[in-house]
């Protein structure tokens, strides 16, 4: 009868099946960061002050805080704001929710190079302080791929970074 080659095909092909591999779990290789990319970079440096950077696994959740600012920054996504305090939007924008709506205006204020560097911009290293829980980056530290941005405006010297319940925003 016919059931009995099908039955013969599938006793066949079910042990070659069970043979091939040989693990259940699947693998991946592991990711890499994209070349010339340094945000993600496992890598301390000495500070030109007394104090160590910290460590780079320590530092990456306030790191890519404001590295996506700046890119937001670059793009002209005012969902930046985000990850502003209150208080610094009250500083930078005059209100404590004022970032949405001064957020055109301040980045019409930078330079067009400014801006293309901002597309290219990593943060490679943090400092401690001041204070704990608080990291801080001064502007010179900021890597880029090309001609840097000039402070000023939405692109301070320096941006401190506290983490307000569980993200990190820039106070200062």
């Amino acid at each position: 009868m016919r059931v009995r080659p099908l039955l013969a095909a599938v006793l066949v092909v079910l042990p070659l099946l069970g043979a091939c591999g040989g693990q259940d779990e699947v693998t991946m290789p592991p990711l890499t960061p994209e070349p010339g990319d340094s945000q993600f970079a496992d890598t301390t440096t000495t500070a030109t002050t007394a104090t160590a950077a910290a460590s780079a696994k320590e530092t990456l959740p306030a790191r890519m805080a404001l590295y996506k600012y700046l890119r937001g920054i670059a793009v002209g996504n005012a969902k930046a704001c985000a990850y502003l305090t209150a208080a610094y939007q009250q500083r930078v924008f005059g209100g404590p929710a004022a970032c949405r709506t001064g957020f055109a205006r301040a980045r019409a204020k930078l330079r067009p190079e400014d801006l293309a560097a901002l597309r290219g911009v990593t943060v490679p290293v943090c400092q401690p302080g001041p204070g704990d829980g608080v990291y801080t980056v001064r502007f010179a530290d900021l890597a880029w791929k090309g001609a840097p941005a000039r402070p000023g405006g939405l692109l301070k010297t320096t941006f401190t970074l506290r983490k307000t319940g569980p993200y990190w925003q820039i106070t200062t």
